[in-house]
């Protein structure tokens, strides 16, 4: 890996971060693609009681 791609695939993981926060901040589910990108699943998601 690269150092390019190594701060592209940070810098994409920070983004699905801040984005799925925001959406839990606004009481709505993350979306799928974010999810992904931190490795989580949208059913082990909806499992956890907020």
């Amino acid at each position: 890996m690269t150092a390019l791609q190594s701060l592209r695939s940070f810098f994409g993981a920070f983004r699905a971060a801040v984005h799925a926060a925001a959406a839990v901040d606004m009481h709505r589910s993350p979306d799928a693609r974010d999810l992904k990108m931190l490795g989580i699943s949208q059913k082990a998601f909806r499992a956890i009681h907020l």
